[in-house]
């Protein structure tokens, strides 16, 4: 189903930014709940290819596209 924009079909829509911006941790752990909100989202692409287009420097929190900041890096540097 498309609404006006495709955020609105986002499932991350409505749940706490927490879960997408977890505190700093040293474990992979923090991110499950957000990869597993993801795993199934229909407009993930979309994320993703909005959050690409950021500049590295701008792009080092949260979870978009069901990549970690630390996974988005590691694809620009494939892509180069």
């Amino acid at each position: 189903m498309s609404r006006d924009h495709w955020t609105d079909d986002a499932n991350c829509r409505g749940k706490p930014t927490s879960v997408f911006f977890p505190p700093f941790s040293h474990s992979d752990n923090r991110w499950l709940i957000a990869k597993e909100i993801c795993a199934g989202c229909e407009v993930r692409e979309q994320c993703l290819a909005l959050v690409m287009r950021f500049e590295y420097t701008d792009d080092k929190w949260g979870m978009f596209g069901g990549l970690t900041p630390e996974e988005r890096r590691e694809l620009r540097r494939q892509n180069v």
